[in-house]
């Protein structure tokens, strides 16, 4: 588990490598302030040298002067805007690849939890917000905070009553908005978890669209949708309407202070105690109050929603995985010995924190520790018991949701059993590390997950990037393609291994993308091979070139094989048969077909495929 911390120790966290940008922009902005303060000093003296007959000559220089001061606050206005922007992105986006990474590390109980919408608003739509934070909102807020004071101890400098209505002005306004900081927090959260849940629905339908279209689901799709968009815009509408009582608010304190101004400052000229210019001074720094103090008026409900953001990806750090890493031994090479030893199972239906619901859309966050419980769902494998010999083909039936492929989802330790062991070679799965586990066991599945990046990154996914891995060479590329009948194909493209392909696999058949998945396997030359239903979409054709592949991938290897025809079954040294997440028969293939009373005869008496359909 992430060390816990709170928001202003991830804040520091990942601003601590920027600490000389972020000096010099706190330079900057003194400067900037300076400059903002002295302005309407220069003012003052060019309308006191005017009403007292001063030559023309200074009352040109001092314009001058103000011109330099104006620009050069702009100037260092603007190069501040631009450092501040540079730093929050490259604050945040350390940040996105830490979560992105923080995300591939969680188990599957968790991504079976939550859409990718929801995902990408916390890496993408959370962090955002912060970026805005540490770029413009933290800088213009210290900034203005700043710039305040400054005209506070100015205005008591010239009087101590103009003073006492700045800093009365200043104190009401601040305690107006502290006063609305939690709800404005809470709603703003609250809008950032509807995004959330409507930017997951709306990816899900999307991806699925050909099958909503044929199956007339439009309507049931905008029937699931319409409340969602309503409790985005009921969310929004209560951010809003906070923040336009702020806005009327804070503005009717301004104008009080500008006629409070007025009124004194005005008394002291009539009675000779100020000049023009001081009078002029007095209203402009007043005035100078209500543009810094707009800002943070302005800047109070993105604060908020950063802060709601900050909270919420802190939440999203303290999640831990259930599937524990562990190096304290190792897999030996070779054909692997696989035994489940009274396994059961269930699936996690939903997120918790220290034992109290969390919704899997997030209606509710905590800075605490979060994990994944089971909840009560009803087991899904219960007490499974068997051995499986180094090089030998396990063929494993059943029907439908029996538990076949979550068998071999424990096994590629996608998930952690609840009770039991599963050990190859007598060596626990749950004391190998995850990465020798994936290299020992290969697994090809019947949806075939390919990616928008060339053929070689495709087949090995990516492997050249990771130094911690032996690159595969081209030519062991296209000899393992050659091997599974795909050399013609490969012959065909236009820029061979450097061919992009589309994402899922768009423009292949349903067979080449079968065959590249096999292609992976043979590259990365595992010692067990899981192939879950690996034949069920082939054409006859592309099958007897899988057929031959397959072969040659099992020879000397371990391997689980999922199938519903009989073709596939055959090559099985030993079978094992799946009802309700129980074993309802195991043995020998050659010792189960040669008893009429068993059930793997009764199958292949009735039918492999209509009997376990």
């Amino acid at each position: 588990m992430a060390k816990e911390m709170n928001n202003w120790q991830l804040m520091k966290r990942y601003l601590r490598p920027y600490t000389a940008r972020l000096f010099g922009l706190s330079t900057l902005l003194a400067i900037s302030i300076g400059l903002q303060l002295y302005g309407p000093q220069v003012i003052r003296d060019f309308l006191d040298a005017a009403q007292s007959g001063t030559a023309v000559r200074l009352l040109v220089s001092l314009g001058v002067l103000f011109f330099v001061v104006t620009v050069a606050q702009k100037a260092v206005a603007l190069w501040t805007t631009y450092l501040s922007e540079d730093l929050g992105w490259a604050a945040t986006n350390s940040l996105r690849a830490d979560l992105t990474e923080h995300t591939m590390r969680l188990d599957m109980g968790f991504h079976k939890l939550q859409t990718p919408g929801e995902l990408i608003e916390r890496i993408d739509g959370d962090v955002s917000n912060l970026a805005e934070f540490f770029s413009r909102l933290l800088i213009q807020v210290l900034g203005n905070a700043v710039l305040v004071l400054g005209i506070l101890v100015l205005l008591f400098r010239e009087d101590w009553r103009i003073g006492l209505v700045g800093l009365a002005y200043g104190l009401l306004t601040l305690g107006l908005l502290q006063l609305i900081r939690k709800p404005t927090v809470n709603v703003w959260r609250d809008v950032s978890k509807g995004y959330a849940a409507l930017h997951g629905y709306v990816e899900e339908r999307i991806g699925g669209t050909e099958d909503i279209r044929a199956n007339g689901g439009e309507s049931y799709v905008f029937h699931k949708l319409y409340p969602l968009l309503a409790d985005v815009a009921k969310s929004r509408i209560r951010a809003d309407l906070i923040g336009g009582y702020t806005f009327s608010s804070s503005y009717m304190l301004y104008v009080v202070a500008i006629v409070a101004t007025l009124a004194l400052a005005g008394t002291f000229f009539l009675q000779g105690q100020i000049t023009i210019g001081t009078l002029f001074l007095l209203v402009a720094y007043v005035r100078l109050m209500e543009s810094p103090i707009k800002y943070i008026r302005r800047q109070i409900s993105d604060m908020q929603r950063a802060v709601a953001s900050i909270g919420r990806i802190n939440e999203f750090l303290q999640l831990e995985p259930d599937v524990k890493e562990s190096v304290s031994a190792t897999l030996p090479d070779g054909a692997t010995a696989v035994s489940f030893r009274d396994v059961s199972f269930a699936y996690k239906d939903q997120l918790s924190v220290n034992g109290n619901r969390l919704s899997v859309n997030g209606d509710r966050s905590t800075d605490n520790g979060l994990r994944i419980t089971n909840n009560g769902s009803p087991n899904v494998l219960h007490n499974v018991t068997f051995t499986l010999e180094a090089g030998k083909v396990l063929g494993l039936l059943g029907r439908t949701g029996s538990g076949k492929t979550t068998l071999t989802r424990l096994l590629f330790r996608l998930y952690d059993v609840d009770t039991g062991s599963i050990t190859l070679d007598s060596v626990d799965l749950r004391q190998v590390s995850l990465a020798d586990v994936r290299q020992h066991i290969g697994m090809v599945t019947q949806d075939v997950q390919l990616f928008e990046a060339t053929v070689r990154n495709n087949l090995t996914l990516f492997r050249r990037y990771d130094p911690s891995k032996t690159p595969i060479s081209d030519v062991q590329i296209e000899a393992a393609l050659h091997t599974l009948g795909l050399g013609d194909w490969l012959a065909g493209l236009p820029d061979g291994l450097d061919t992009v392909l589309k994402s899922g696999g768009q423009g292949l058949s349903a067979g080449q993308a079968q065959l590249l998945a096999f292609t992976r396997v043979f590259l990365r030359d595992p010692q067990l091979v899981i192939l879950d239903e690996a034949s069920s979409r082939l054409d006859p054709a592309t099958e007897q070139l899988l057929e031959r592949a397959i072969d040659t991938l099992l020879h000397g290897r371990t391997a689980i094989i999922i199938a519903h025809r009989l073709r596939t079954v055959q090559r099985a040294d030993d079978i094992l048969i799946l009802e309700n997440g129980r074993i309802q028969e195991h043995g020998p293939r050659l010792q189960l077909l040669s008893d009429p009373d068993s059930r793997f005869a009764q199958l292949l008496r009735t039918g492999i495929k209509e009997a376990l359909a």
